[in-house]
């Protein structure tokens, strides 16, 4: 970790603090959330299609902290890192992405989430943005025929297509990949539909499971749209140049949140700490 730390600074430091400049001064795009605990708003929530997981199936895809307890501890010191900044500065809408495919973005994602929904004062919604390759329904265990990309291009309701847990979690879902996954992102009514989206669920949080950087232009295509985004890199699997090249092509169009490494170990008294599913704390 302390090696992949240092490196990522020297990185940064070689762009220069021009571009930093550029970062920090764009104009913010935080949308619609804000929430409230009105009963308005929770009786939309609790009219959405309710998900109960199996957990049996969230086991053998390494979703450990729906669960809680001390297996979900690197996922809630994340939750938290990830709460305060979000308070910290206004941002609503967070993609989760990763340099190359199966670095574990997609359960990362799902751990996350089910982290910040056992703080059930907050509204999260995920919405799976990775239509070339889905897999979040696989990694929840859900079955049934969801495709949000259908929300996206105005051809669905969204309520026809989410599933909500607990009445503050809810998830969208696509069973099949989309043909014109980057024209469909990038397109003024996949914007339109989530800000309406925003407007009528009120998430706190939106967190958007997307592509990887450097296999495609969706999630490229889409970074300007969020307030931030959480990179996740895969320990002896992605290399420094890829981090650094994934980190440069976000910082350009959003704030990067932090790195987690994932698909690691490591012992009491480090980041984190192993808890047996093979994944570790990515320092911020």
């Amino acid at each position: 970790m302390e090696r992949l730390q240092n490196a990522l600074h020297r990185a940064r430091e070689k762009r220069g603090e021009a571009a930093e400049s550029t970062m920090r001064t764009a104009k913010p795009r935080s949308g619609g959330g804000g929430g409230g605990n009105s009963a308005e708003i929770a009786a939309r929530w609790e009219a959405l299609k309710p998900f109960t997981p199996n957990p049996r199936a969230l086991q053998q895809t390494r979703v450990v902290s729906y669960f809680g307890k001390q297996q979900a501890t690197p996922f809630d010191l994340m939750r938290t890192k990830v709460v305060q900044q979000c308070k910290a500065k206004g941002w609503k809408r967070l993609v989760v992405t990763s340099a190359t495919p199966k670095c574990g973005k997609t359960t990362v994602t799902a751990n996350l989430s089910f982290s910040l929904a056992r703080q059930t004062d907050l509204r999260i919604m995920v919405i799976e943005l990775d239509l070339r390759r889905p897999s979040l329904a696989k990694v929840l265990g859900l079955k049934e025929p969801h495709y949000f990309a259908k929300v996206l291009a105005g051809e669905e309701r969204a309520e026809d297509h989410l599933v909500c847990h607990g009445g503050n979690l809810a998830f969208g879902t696509n069973l099949a990949a989309e043909a014109n996954s980057s024209e469909l992102l990038q397109s003024i009514k996949t914007r339109e539909t989530l800000q309406a989206l925003e407007e009528y669920y009120k998430p706190d949080l939106t967190i958007f499971d997307t592509a990887p950087l450097l296999a495609s232009d969706d999630t490229i295509g889409f970074l300007e749209y969020v307030d931030a985004a959480l990179l996740i890199a895969a320990a002896e699997q992605t290399t420094i140049e890829e981090l650094d090249v994934a980190e440069s092509e976000v910082s350009e169009m959003t704030e990067v949140m932090g790195v987690v490494l994932n698909k690691c170990r490591y012992s009491a008294g480090g980041y984190g700490y192993e808890y047996g599913y093979g994944y570790g704390y990515g320092q911020y």
